[in-house]
């Protein structure tokens, strides 16, 4: 009697590269649903290679310099819409807070104390917009929306003609004061950034905000002060597009009433370029960084190859667009790795 033997044929093994792929997926996923924007940069960086005089030094240097008062804006639209909420009156908080802080110079007040009550306006302006809002449950876009409508009306009353001759000292932290070779402000924006860094990642106060952005009844049945904390959101805001409108005011030198006139729209964009999430709980610091050096780099290239400002209102309508859009595709990519 003989028996037979029978040998299982086994397939070879799949080739390594099928692990790497499967490493590499969620990778990607990560990369264009939280990180996208640095992808972006690299991209205009490549672009502006090709533009003469692009990468030099002082080309590099100055954008960077003229995106700090916009870079504090953005970062307190951040600090809003992590929550789920909107602030439109920034604009009109970035021209406010210099005007009432250089108006008492011209009676004799230290320069100091007009920095000082500078960022106290930003601070009020967002108290007020938050208290409205959040403590008395109205809808933050129709509240902020005349708020904005309000203070600029109030600027042009106070300084239809502008303050120009400011005083060396109100001027230092946005004018030519030069650390390590860096402009002052562009240092000063560092340090805020790092500051709303530590925040986000390491307080109570961050955790919370993204957490009233994910799930606000949540957060409420949690034991969190979703008023007390939506409120300190918008007095950050305020906080940051004074600090911004100081900058501005010392790299021109100036007070204009016309100062960020139309650029909510910008850091609208730039917000939502960098990553934070159309409707609250999403979005990183580091990303609006890099948001902001996109906005700056694509105003750089179109100032060196000429482009007419009517043009680069189209432009920065189509980058609007693209951020939607982005946030959208980013939205969809989130949920699909939940």
């Amino acid at each position: 009697m003989t028996t037979e033997r029978t040998t299982e044929v086994r397939p070879a093994p799949e080739p390594a590269a099928d692990a790497t792929e499967s490493r590499l997926g969620p990778t990607v996923r990560r990369i264009a649903s939280e990180h996208l924007i640095w992808p972006i940069l690299l991209l205009l960086v490549i672009i502006g290679a090709f533009v003469p005089g692009f990468l030099t030094g002082g080309n590099l240097l100055n954008p960077l310099w003229g995106a700090t008062p916009l870079g504090c804006m953005v970062l307190g639209l951040y600090f809003v819409m992590i929550a789920g909420k909107l602030d439109l009156s920034l604009e009109s908080t970035f021209a406010l807070a210099p005007t009432v802080g250089v108006l008492p110079m011209g009676a004799g007040l230290n320069p100091v104390l007009g920095i000082l009550l500078t960022l106290l306006v930003g601070v009020v302006v967002g108290l007020f917009n938050g208290a409205v809002s959040a403590g008395l449950n109205v809808n933050p876009f129709l509240v902020t929306l005349a708020t904005l409508l309000t203070l600029r009306g109030v600027v042009v009353y106070l300084i239809p003609e502008g303050v120009y001759d400011l005083p060396p000292a109100y001027t230092a932290l946005g004018g030519r004061q030069f650390v390590g070779g860096l402009p002052l402000a562009v240092v000063t924006l560092a340090v805020l950034f790092a500051v709303a860094f530590v925040v986000m990642r390491y307080t109570t106060f961050g955790r919370s905000l993204i957490g009233i952005g994910n799930n606000e009844p949540a957060c409420r049945v949690a034991g969190i002060n979703v008023s007390a904390v939506s409120i300190g959101a918008f007095m950050a805001a305020g906080f940051c597009a004074a600090l911004g409108g100081l900058l501005d005011a010392g790299r021109l030198f100036s007070v204009d009433a016309s100062m960020g006139t139309g650029e909510i729209l910008t850091v609208f964009a730039a917000t939502t370029l960098g990553g934070t999430a159309l409707n609250g709980g999403r979005g990183h610091v580091t990303g609006l960084l890099g948001s902001i050096l996109v906005i700056g780099g694509i105003t750089n290239i179109m100032n060196l190859i000429g482009v007419e400002s009517s043009l680069q209102q189209i432009v920065f309508g189509v980058v609007l667009l693209a951020a939607i859009l982005l946030s959208s595709v980013q939205d969809r990519l989130r949920a699909s790795t939940t």
